[in-house]
C-alpha cells in the first residue's frame, strides 16, 4: 500500500494525473494476473514446459513492476515494514530447506518461482494511490476472474467443467472455470465472494452484489462441499461477531475453530485418542480417504521429521515411488501431487520447527495485528474483508495444500491477506 495507508508526496495529484491512472492500472494488472495466471484453461495433469516458461517469465515482470513501485512510491515507513522479521525468518527456513532436498536445483527454482509471486503481490497493495483505487483493482480483477470463467463454459466447455475421461471422472460435470481443479476455483471463487461483501459494505453496492452474486453460483456448481460449508460460517463468524463483539470474539471464535479443526484432522491421525473422538463426532469418517493419505506421510517422515525434505521435493519423487504403500489405502500415494493438508506440507518440507514458524506467521501475527487494526473505517472494513479470506484459507487448509504454493492464486490472496493485515495495524488508511 501507498496512500492506501499513509499520505506522502502524491496525495494532492488529481483524480485524472497520468501517474495516478497508471499505477491503477499497473495495481489492477497485477492482481488480475496473479489471480488468473498467465496459463489459464491449463488442466492440472497436463505438463507443458512452453506454458512454465511463460509463468516464470509472467511473475517476474509483475515482481519486477512490484519493485519499481516501491521505489517510486510507496512511502519508506510502508516499505520498510515490508521487511517484518517473522517473513524474513520464513525465508530464510525456506532456503535451508535446500541443504535437505534430493534435488537442490529444483527446490531453488520453486521458491524463487514463490517469492517472486509473493513479491509481486505486495505491488498490487503498494500501487494503488487510495484506498478507493485499491477497491477498484480489486473490483476489476474479481470480474475478469468471473467474466472468463463464466465464458469458459460457453466457449471452452470441455477446459472449462470437469469431464468424464481425465483423472477423476467422478468430478464430471462440476465447474473450475479458468482454474486446473474445482478445488482451486471453489475456495478463489469463495475469496472473491468475501470481496464483494467488501464492496457492497463500502458503497459500491452494484460491483459487490455483482460479484458476490456470481461467485456464490459458481461455488455451488464445483461442489466443492468444503467451500460451500466454509463459505457462509466465516462471513458469520466475522460479520457477526464484529457486530456482538468487536475485535475479539471473531477472532476468539476463528481460533477455536482452528484449534478444534486441527485436533479432528491432523490430530486424529497422529492420536488413536483424538481419532477414537473424530469417529464418535462423525462416525466413519475419513475426509475422503486423507486420514490415510495423512498416516502413511507421517511413517514416511521418520528421521526426518526436524528438517524435512526439501521445498517440493517430497511428492512424485523417490521418496514416495520407492515406500511400500499399505493395500488399504484409499488413494494411490504415487498419483498425489501433495498432502491435502497445507500443515502438513509445511512440515513435510520444513520439519515441526518450520510449521511452528508457519503457525506463528500465517495464524497467530495475523489475528493479533487483526485486534490492533487502526480505529478508522477504512482500517475497519478492509481488515474484515482481510480475515475472511485469512480464515477460509486456515481452515480449508486442513483439507487442500496450497501455502507457499508458487504462482497459487489461493495462496497469493492469503499473503495478500497477511500482508494487509499486518499495514492496517501499523498505519491509518486514507
Amino acid at each position: 500500500m501507498n496512500n492506501i495507508v499513509v499520505p506522502n508526496r502524491t496525495d494532492a495529484v488529481g483524480v485524472h494525473d497520468p501517474i495516478r491512472v497508471l499505477r491503477l492500472v499497473f495495481a489492477a494488472t497485477i492482481l488480475t494476473f496473479l489471480l488468473v495466471s498467465f496459463t489459464p484453461f491449463v488442466l492440472e495433469y497436463e505438463t507443458d514446459v512452453q506454458g512454465n516458461i511463460v509463468n516464470q517469465l509472467g511473475y517476474s515482470a509483475l515482481a519486477l513492476v512490484a519493485i519499481v513501485g516501491h521505489l517510486l512510491f510507496t512511502d519508506r515507513a510502508v516499505a520498510l515494514s515490508l521487511l517484518r522479521p517473522v517473513w524474513l525468518l520464513t525465508i530464510a527456513l525456506l532456503a535451508f530447506s535446500v541443504l535437505q532436498s534430493e534435488s537442490p536445483g529444483a527446490a531453488i527454482r520453486a521458491i524463487l518461482f514463490t517469492l517472486t509471486a509473493m513479491l509481486a503481490m505486495t505491488g498490487a497493495l503498494s500501487l494503488p494511490p487510495s484506498i478507493r483505487d485499491f477497491r477498484l483493482a480489486l473490483a476489476i480483477a474479481a470480474l475478469v476472474v468471473l467474466g472468463l470463467s463464466y465464458l469458459g463454459l460457453v466457449a471452452y466447455p470441455g477446459l472449462a467443467i470437469h469431464g468424464s475421461d481425465g483423472l477423476e471422472p467422478q468430478h464430471a460435470g462440476l465447474w473450475r472455470g479458468i482454474y486446473s481443479h474445482k478445488n482451486v476455483a471453489g475456495p478463489i471463487m469463495a475469496m472473491l465472494f468475501f470481496a464483494g461483501l467488501y464492496l457492497m459494505r463500502c458503497g459500491e453496492r452494484w460491483a459487490g452484489l455483482v460479484i458476490s452474486v456470481l461467485s456464490a453460483i459458481f461455488i455451488y456448481k464445483t461442489g466443492s462441499k468444503t467451500t460451500l460449508a466454509l463459505v457462509p460460517l466465516v462471513a458469520l463468524f466475522v460479520t457477526g461477531g464484529r457486530i456482538f463483539g468487536g475485535r475479539l470474539l471473531p477472532i476468539t471464535v476463528l481460533f477455536l475453530a482452528i484449534l478444534v479443526t486441527a485436533l479432528l484432522t491432523l490430530g486424529a491421525a497422529i492420536s488413536p485418542a483424538l481419532d477414537i473422538v473424530l469417529q464418535a463426532v462423525l462416525p466413519g469418517t475419513t475426509f475422503t480417504g486423507r486420514l490415510d493419505l495423512w498416516r502413511f506421510t507421517l511413517d514416511l517422515m521418520g528421521h526426518h521429521q526436524w528438517t524435512g525434505f526439501g521445498f517440493e521435493t517430497f511428492w512424485n519423487t523417490g521418496v514416495v515411488y520407492k515406500a511400500e504403500a499399505p493395500f488399504e489405502l484409499s488413494w494411490d500415494p504415487r498419483l498425489i501431487v501433495n498432502a491435502h493438508n497445507g500443515y502438513l506440507d509445511i512440515a513435510i518440507w520444513g520439519g515441526w520447527p518450520t510449521l511452528a514458524v508457519a503457525a506463528w506467521m500465517l495464524v497467530l501475527l495475523p489475528f493479533k495485528d487483526y485486534l490492533t487494526t487502526q480505529p478508522a473505517v477504512e482500517n475497519r472494513r478492509l481488515a474484515d474483508f482481510l480475515l475472511m479470506i485469512l480464515a477460509f484459507a486456515l481452515l480449508n487448509s486442513f483439507f487442500e495444500s496450497y501455502f507457499f504454493s508458487r504462482g497459487n492464486p489461493i495462496w497469493l490472496m492469503t499473503w495478500l491477506a497477511i500482508v494487509g493485515l499486518w499495514l492496517c495495524s501499523r498505519f491509518r488508511l486514507e
